[in-house]
């Protein structure tokens, strides 16, 4: 736990060369990549330096408003790292649910990454939370990392940690589909071609994640993102609930980019302002049932709109 510290504050939140090869190619989408990766690694360490949180907002508060989702997982990551350190103090689910919470799930993904890294029990973790709606996300955050940073054994061996069971693997596959996104180098057919090469039953939440890293990253101009949506064939409803979500995301914060607009025209046929309001209110009345996560409930009618 103190290495992980220590490295990340010497070395930050280091991408390996090997997930950089793909997008060689592109200066686009790595110029992109990196700008992100860099202002998460950054955050980390702002985070890990000071956390307390009056400290803490002003600074992520600073930078623009775009990469500000950027900036609060990079809190995440950081925060995680703290409470897993010193675990009386969980100052994740305090500032999630208090002065980050138009940024929980940004947040959320950073902490699942963090954890990822540490080769901590995402699941635990998630309890620990008190958040049945959007605690999942730390499974996303999980995915992500391990499809990025782990690249060989979760995507080309495609192995999943034994860590994760029921629901937490599909929202693993949300995860690491934004990681195919990136280590495909925003490449449509390298993108279809890897999803493929999954089980069927996987690749329904890997277009998900997709949809999202699409939808929010961005990196890529519109005649790409129409051709990801033939890529994705049967599996377009799919794109549509990521490229949703990432509306709603940003949305939420005041936080918009063209690109989420014309992915959000494209993926869901309509504007993100619209799509945004479609993924709020189909929050309403969820089930608290703990064999049907909220959070499964939830994305479940967001894919009921859109097929």
């Amino acid at each position: 736990m103190r290495t992980f510290i220590g490295n990340v504050m010497r070395k930050g939140f280091g991408v390996p060369s090997a997930s950089l090869k793909p997008l060689a190619g592109d200066d686009a989408s790595s110029a992109r990549l990196k700008q992100v990766v860099f202002t998460v690694t950054e955050c980390a360490q702002t985070t890990i330096l000071d956390s307390r949180f009056e400290t803490l907002v002003p600074r992520l508060e600073a930078y623009d408003k775009e990469l500000a989702g950027f900036a609060y997982e990079g809190t995440g990551i950081g925060l995680a790292a703290l409470d897993t350190l010193m675990p009386t103090k969980r100052r994740t689910r305090a500032f999630a649910k208090g002065p980050g919470r138009p940024y929980v799930y940004g947040i959320y993904l950073g902490a699942g990454m963090g954890l990822a890294r540490m080769r901590l029990n995402p699941e635990r973790f998630r309890r620990r939370l008190d958040d049945p709606l959007f605690g999942w996300v730390i499974m996303d955050g999980y995915g992500f990392h391990e499809g990025f940073f782990r690249h060989r054994s979760s995507v080309v061996e495609q192995r999943v940690s034994g860590r994760l069971h029921g629901y937490g693997r599909r929202v693993f596959d949300h995860g690491m589909g934004r990681s195919i996104w990136f280590t495909s180098g925003a490449d449509v057919e390298r993108v279809g071609a890897q999803i493929a090469s999954f089980p069927e039953s996987r690749q329904a939440d890997l277009w998900q994640g997709v949809g999202l890293a699409c939808g929010y990253t961005g990196g890529v101009e519109r005649p790409i993102v129409e051709r990801l949506k033939d890529v994705a064939g049967e599996r377009r409803a799919h794109l549509a609930v990521g490229a949703a979500m990432s509306a709603s995301i940003r949305h939420g914060v005041g936080n918009l980019a063209e690109h989420s607009d014309f992915a959000s025209e494209v993926l869901c046929g309509m504007p993100s302002a619209e799509a945004a309001e479609v993924v709020d209110s189909l929050q309403e009345g969820l089930s608290s049932d703990p064999d049907v996560p909220a959070y499964a409930l939830w994305r479940q009618r967001i894919l009921r709109r859109f097929e």
